[in-house]
């Protein structure tokens, strides 16, 4: 006590009062309570902290031991993981789900196999000819994101209490065996004795007997759907990369309060639509501010076709939410966002593309040609590495990160020819 009192007699006589007024106002009595209170806030903090790498350290404890997932397979998951995860909103299913039916039907490989039943063994949906058979060969990302959604649909058709919230162990391996074996085996049987499900998940699980009618009875070597559900949660909440690097924690932040704003952002944005019937379409203002960008170019009409940007960076329902901005910062484009706040970006002409972070900590994807250059930024993350890409090929997954109130890309296109930005809405379907 008498050491605070010698420190506050050191003060300045206004900052004294300031400060006595100050606890006073906030209903601190005295410097004990004071310390009393910041000793509590760092004891919740250091709680809370704990809390944070006690769900990563568990993860890590997971993949390590009985549940570990071969390299290849985290990569894949991590760079679909955030793709699943909007299929899995849409249909209402745990968000591990489209991972898990890929990495149970086909290994999380994008090619389609021989049988045409695509890469999430829809047998029964091709034997009925509800689908047409899934070209045998490899496809591409857009292909992978409509095969997912199809079995997210038709998990969910067969487990229609199901929702992306629910937990209950026994209530998802039922929905993983009813996808497997049909919802009427699922009512017979139990999910337990299924090695579709269990193989794997505990020394009375091991080496289980699986019977099939396109492979027969054969003793399963893979993780049963069950394990690889707890393997694909724990390596999203632990976010581990191959190679032995870690992700910073700043990710794991960043992809915590992506999900924040996706919630919210969604909730409203579906709250609006049935309010107010909000139209999605791509529409322009009359009166543009294109004249008073004065970067903005002609862009040349002549030159190789094939090498035009054609095609609107946004797949899903597209809205623009800024006009032609930017030539402040070098960088003029448009904003454009959609009613899917993640959102596959593709890229809009072929050529070669680079991914980094510009110094205003804006993630960037970028794409040139031999007469044009594309800059998406903000993507939340990257579905290439540097090398070429083909026109209409899934590049990225629509974000906010860096300079950006929400999810959104800003488009940008630079014309080589005439070396001039130009005005990215002669360039849309």
């Amino acid at each position: 006590m008498l050491a605070y009192a010698k420190a506050l007699l050191a003060l300045p006589a206004w900052f004294r009062v300031w400060f006595k007024q100050f606890l006073a106002f906030v209903g601190i009595r005295g410097p004990q309570q004071l310390a009393l209170g910041v000793l509590k806030g760092s004891y919740d903090t250091l709680l809370l902290v704990l809390l944070g790498t006690g769900f990563v350290a568990g993860g890590r404890f997971v993949m390590d031991s009985q549940y570990a997932l071969p390299s290849s397979i985290q990569t894949t998951a991590l760079k679909w993981a955030p793709i699943a995860d909007r299929i899995a909103r849409n249909a209402d299913i745990p968000r591990e789900v489209p991972l898990v039916l890929w990495f149970k039907e086909n290994s999380m490989l994008s090619t389609n196999p021989e049988n045409c039943t695509g890469i999430i063994g829809a047998y029964d949906l091709v034997r009925t000819g509800e689908l047409p058979c899934f070209t045998p060969g490899p496809i591409s990302d857009l292909e992978v994101a409509e095969q997912l959604a199809i079995a997210a649909s038709e998990f969910k058709k067969r487990c229609p209490d199901i929702s992306y919230y629910t937990q209950n162990p026994e209530e998802i391996k039922g929905c993983y065996f009813a996808y497997n074996a049909g919802m009427g085996a699922a009512a017979r049987l139990d999910a337990d004795q299924s090695a579709y499900v269990m193989n794997n998940f505990d020394k009375a699980h091991t080496n289980m007997v699986y019977s099939d009618v396109e492979l027969g009875t054969v003793v399963v070597q893979q993780l049963g759907a069950w394990p690889a559900h707890l393997a694909m949660q724990s390596l999203v909440v632990s976010q581990i990369d191959v190679g032995g690097e870690e992700r910073p924690l700043t990710i794991a932040i960043i992809d915590l309060s992506n999900r924040i704003y996706d919630w919210t952002s969604s909730t409203l944005t579906n709250l609006s639509s049935t309010v107010l019937g909000v139209d999605s379409d791509m529409l322009f203002p009359t009166t543009r501010s294109v004249d008073d960008e004065t970067c903005i170019g002609k862009p040349h009409t002549l030159g190789n076709p094939t090498l035009r940007p054609r095609l609107n960076p946004v797949t899903f329902a597209p809205i623009l939410t800024q006009d032609v901005h930017g030539c402040s910062y070098s960088l003029p484009g448009l904003d454009i966002s959609s009613d899917d706040s993640t959102a596959i970006l593709q890229a809009p002409m072929p050529g070669e593309v680079t991914t980094f972070t510009d110094r205003w900590y804006n993630t960037t994807i970028r794409i040139e040609n031999e007469e044009w250059i594309v800059w998406l930024l903000h993507p939340r993350s990257y579905l290439v590495e540097s090398g070429p890409v083909k026109r209409g090929q899934a590049v990225g997954v629509m974000g906010a990160v860096g300079y950006a109130t929400g999810p959104h890309v800003h488009y940008t296109i630079y014309d080589k020819t005439n070396k001039t930005f130009v005005d990215p809405q002669g360039f849309l379907p």
